[in-house]
């Protein structure tokens, strides 16, 4: 029993074993992870970083304008020890770029920097691995896009009346060898079954192209645009042939204007528009007329007033009005009748002057040399003053009650003393 007792544990099987296999494995970590440094593994997928240390090219007016793109497997050597636990995270893999000087493509080779400065591993590329890169100068412009829609066709009473891209503007960036070629950017609508015989507006998604001076599309291989596409909105009009009519203004009352003779340098216009507004147009004015300053023997020319979103297929601007005088005379004489109307209340109007002098009247020639000076009536309207108290010279309308084919022509004025009445 006694014998038993004195037995150590290490005499136990049991134990003894696991233990020495256990040192066993301990003794061989120590060996490969210290005593033996000479141990290598591989990483793979380490992405080639190609902007670090891109102050060596920039510097010299380059940049990379092929957008190249590289993963390696890195070598490393070292003990096992600082191996263990290493990802492509700790390494920057980067193009030697002490080789470039100026634009064109060149072969690199690759480098490795181990981001922890104090380790002892050492990184190489496998298969001393390469990289191809482009250097140009870089070079960005802004082009207003053109669209080219030649092929359409339009049914008949309705006109192309322009189209529009969506964005307007295109910036394109790249190396000036490509840069410098573009001409203008394009975007060239196709012709397709919904773009025949168009009576309406449509929007179409185009791709846009670049084009040379002399139209011919360019293949860039490096140049690209901050969009590719727009929406080209065809704006279809409907066309229509409406009559034009001047407006008289200053016309005395009772004349008949039906008496006058006078015709436009052409009586219709056809003009374009949408649909919605064409619709309710039934004829188109042209400027008013002062029928005041009309002269004998003489054209007017005026201008067309086209309403908001109407436009002349002609591009006609102006239209001549002209008169046949054909039997008209003018007379001039005094007009001593002079009445006041539409006084406000708490006023009264006093004419100082006696007559209007030299009033002017255009007629029939007959019908002047019968008219006797006091059937002309020169009225001052007073609704159309600012009536104060004072002495003041107010316009006065010029009209000949008993005829509606005389007019008088001119402006005339008379002199009134305006009092507030008494009690107001």
């Amino acid at each position: 029993m006694k014998k038993d007792k004195d037995k150590s544990l290490l005499d136990d099987r049991r134990f003894s074993i696991p233990l020495s296999i256990l040192l066993a494995v301990a003794l061989w970590m120590v060996v490969t992870m210290v005593i033996n440094p000479n141990q290598s593994t591989t990483i793979y997928n380490v992405p080639v970083d190609f902007t670090y240390n891109s102050t060596s090219y920039t510097s010299k007016g380059l940049d990379i304008v092929n957008n190249p793109q590289k993963n390696v497997s890195l070598k490393l050597e070292g003990n096992g020890y600082d191996l263990s636990g290493l990802k492509a995270e700790d390494f920057v893999v980067y193009p030697d770029y002490s080789s470039v000087n100026g634009p064109g493509e060149v072969t690199l080779p690759l480098r490795v920097l181990v981001r922890d400065s104090t380790s002892q591993v050492k990184a190489s590329v496998n298969k001393d691995e390469r990289v191809t890169v482009v250097f140009d100068s870089v070079e960005e412009k802004t082009f207003t896009v053109q669209v080219q829609a030649s092929d359409l066709t339009i049914a008949d009473g309705y006109k192309l009346q322009g189209t529009v891209a969506s964005p307007s503007m295109v910036t394109v960036s790249g190396p000036a060898s490509e840069v410098d070629r573009i001409d203008r950017i394009v975007a060239r609508v196709e012709p397709s079954s919904d773009l025949e015989n168009m009576s309406e507006s449509k929007i179409k998604t185009v791709t846009l192209e670049a084009q040379d001076a002399e139209g011919e599309a360019l293949s860039l291989q490096y140049t690209t645009m901050d969009t590719t596409v727009v929406d080209v909105t065809i704006n279809i009009y409907q066309t229509k042939e409406l009559p034009l009519v001047v407006n008289f203004i200053n016309v005395p009352e009772g004349f008949d204007l039906n008496t006058l003779k006078y015709s436009l340098s052409q009586e219709t216009m056809v003009v374009s528009g949408k649909p919605e507004t064409l619709e309710s147009l039934t004829e188109l004015a042209v400027s008013d007329f002062d029928l005041s300053t009309f002269e004998m023997d003489k054209s007017y020319s005026l201008n067309v007033n086209l309403p908001k979103g109407v436009e002349s297929k002609d591009n006609v601007k102006t239209i001549t009005l002209s008169f046949d005088t054909t039997g008209l005379a003018s007379r001039t004489l005094n007009v001593t009748n002079i009445r006041t109307i539409n006084t406000p209340d708490g006023y009264s109007v006093k004419v100082n002057d006696t007559r209007v002098a030299n009033v002017t009247l255009i007629g029939p020639e007959d019908e002047l040399e019968e008219l006797s000076p006091s059937s002309v009536v020169a009225t001052v309207d007073m609704s159309q003053s600012q009536v104060v108290e004072g002495t003041e010279s107010l316009s006065a309308s010029i009209s000949v009650p008993s005829s509606s084919t005389i007019f008088a022509v001119g402006s005339y004025s008379v002199e009134c003393s305006i009092t507030v009445d008494s009690g107001s």
